[in-house]
């Protein structure tokens, strides 16, 4: 049964893949933790805790994906300042792999790696007539400008890529991600949430964002799913191109913000003021359209949540139970 290390384990995106990578009954899970507080919570979740403070270091990362024969890493940390080094580290740990077969006249299995990424990668999808005619396909490094916010992203997924030598490897390009303790839409809810809590009414609920904004969106369930998926088919299952968007629905920044209104039973009306130049608000806001049919017809996956409108309610309280 191969052996995975979730970088991450304890976030929102990496205890939900550890489960269903359990789920799955195809993988030994560990998981890093940088407490006593998050190792229990991987313990109570069957996940084996990792507790080293110097584990994003290459030479450390190295160390401990050595010692523990990790078949697989997955990178879920959405870091920026230690992308670089996780990836230093996996290279590393992959070369001394190579080594050890070369030492043995033998030919083994490539230390497999996935990055997860996200679609802001690909920026505003449509022209300025906002006619959409700029949808980027499956197959394309991204979109013609990513969003500031994530603007090292395109460089250090030529990074991983160009690792293929060392690592079999994925990109997974998540969508807006939701569900259960989810933070993503704290600048677009919380509004509606306050109008709900004044007891003179709100005159009009202000959304920082563009009105026309338009989000690629999964739970993270599906996103879960997909990511093993894509674990499963890590070593040459993924063909010549391992970079995946995953998204299950496109849905307007108007449909989500009235379905949430009438979840919290608010009927002021809305204003969207804007982003104020915030590269946050900005990836936001984003006019999003991109390819996601590879996810399905590459892995075989399909998501289970694919009307948002519809689950709003259980989702909102949800969100509002863990933020507020």
């Amino acid at each position: 049964m191969p052996t995975v290390l979730i970088l991450g384990a304890t976030g929102y995106i990496g205890l939900a893949l550890s489960q269903a990578l359990l789920r799955s009954g195809a993988f030994t899970v560990y998981g890093t933790a940088r407490s006593d507080e998050k190792a229990k919570i991987l313990l109570l979740n069957e996940i084996t805790p990792l507790q080293n403070p110097d584990i994003l270091k290459p030479e450390v990362l190295a160390s401990v994906i050595t010692k523990h024969r990790f078949d697989l890493v997955i990178d879920v940390t959405s870091a920026y300042e230690d992308a670089t080094a996780i990836l230093q580290g996996v290279v590393q740990a992959a070369k001394q792999r190579r080594e050890a077969y070369e030492n043995e006249n033998a030919v083994g299995p490539k230390l497999g790696f996935i990055y997860t990424c996200g679609t802001w990668i690909h920026g505003d999808s449509y022209d300025a007539e906002g006619l959409g005619d700029l949808v980027v396909p499956g197959t394309s490094l991204h979109g013609p400008k990513p969003a500031a916010a994530v603007a090292w992203r395109p460089a250090h997924e030529q990074a991983v890529l160009k690792a293929r030598d060392e690592l079999d490897l994925a990109v997974v390009r998540p969508g807006q991600i939701y569900g259960r303790g989810s933070w993503i839409f704290t600048e677009w809810w919380k509004p509606i949430l306050d109008a709900s809590r004044d007891p003179a009414g709100a005159a009009t609920v202000k959304i920082p964002a563009n009105a026309d904004a338009r989000s690629g969106v999964v739970h993270v369930d599906d996103l879960a799913e997909a990511v093993v998926a894509v674990a499963q088919k890590i070593h040459g299952g993924l063909g010549n191109w391992p970079v995946i968007d995953i998204g299950a629905e496109f849905i307007t920044i108007q449909e989500s913000t009235d379905a949430v209104k009438k979840a919290f039973d608010v009927a002021a009306p809305t204003e969207f003021v804007g982003t104020g130049g915030n590269v946050f608000l900005d990836a936001m806001s984003l006019r999003m359209e991109y390819d996601t049919s590879r996810a399905r017809y590459l892995l075989g996956w399909e998501p289970k949540r694919t009307n948002f409108v519809k689950d709003v309610k259980g989702v909102v309280a949800a969100w509002r139970a863990t933020n507020f």
